[in-house]
């Protein structure tokens, strides 16, 4: 898989800067880095021995059955 070359880095830096301003980008990046962090955080969190529990049947009921 090929990666990003110069020429597309360059494009995309002229894309954005259009689309947002050159003075909205920092706090682009900067969202953009905090989000990144956050969604790290969170799967480094997540304990990969957790399992999801299938759910108890619930306890039989020990009273009698109601004629109909």
């Amino acid at each position: 898989m090929p990666g990003i070359g110069h020429w597309e880095l360059i494009a995309l830096a002229l894309v954005l800067v259009l689309l947002f301003g050159s003075k909205q980008l920092p706090t682009l990046a900067r969202n953009l880095g905090r989000g990144v962090r956050e969604v790290r955080q969170t799967v480094a969190d997540v304990d990969p021995r957790t399992e999801l529990r299938e759910l108890e049947p619930p306890a039989a009921d020990d009273s009698p059955a109601k004629p109909s």
